[in-house]
């Protein structure tokens, strides 16, 4: 919807080095049915069991990953999280879609989403694959150098050794943003939104 009030040609890309909150309320907090705005996840946007946040993939908690939310009138709960060193501007979004439970697990029923800005991503290695991506929001994070999960083949996303995958045992690389099971999204997408017999859950 941003998008279309702002560019016929759908051109614009998302700036990605705005400050989250600014971020959040420029793309989204408009266009969606917003019940509560957390700027912290310790305000209660956020509620696992008896602590604030949620479980990675393989079961870490994650209490400090998400510092600015809106819940939705559903319950359903968007987290903006932004990750940049000066030479990057990586953001997700991390999305609960049944809200406060016992146990909101990553690749369960917390999925990250990632937003590919070309002009403020910082790419890596030799991986080529970036250069025909379309800036825009995509399912799953974000492997190392900014490369959206989306775009990797659906072994790399249940490989352990792809950064964040959707494998209780991924390598994490000691981030805890936005944590191991990020990619599982992008797996469901890759399965044409179906969950599938060795889907890691």
């Amino acid at each position: 919807m941003y998008v279309y009030e702002s560019d016929d040609e759908g051109e614009t890309a998302f700036d990605t080095t705005l400050p989250i909150q600014t971020f959040a309320e420029k793309y989204f907090k408009p266009y969606l049915n917003v019940a509560q705005v957390c700027t912290k996840m310790s305000d209660g946007c956020w509620k696992t069991g008896n602590f604030y946040g949620y479980y990675d993939l393989a079961g870490n908690k994650k209490t400090d990953t998400v510092p600015y939310s809106l819940v939705l009138n559903n319950g359903m709960v968007f987290g903006f999280n932004k990750v940049a060193d000066g030479s990057y501007n990586l953001i997700s979004i991390i999305v609960d879609i049944n809200g406060k439970s016992s146990k909101n697990v990553m690749g369960r029923d917390v999925f990250s989403f990632y937003l590919f800005n070309q002009d403020t991503v910082k790419i890596g290695q030799t991986d080529l694959r970036y250069k025909n991506i379309k800036n825009g929001v995509y399912p799953g994070g974000y492997a190392e150098g900014g490369i959206p999960h989306a775009v990797l083949t659906r072994e790399e996303l249940l490989d352990q050794s792809t950064w964040r995958s959707c494998n209780k045992n991924s390598y994490n690389a000691s981030s805890p943003r936005p944590g191991i099971g990020a990619a599982c999204a992008a797996l469901i997408f890759k399965d044409g939104w179906n969950i599938s017999k060795d889907y890691p859950w």
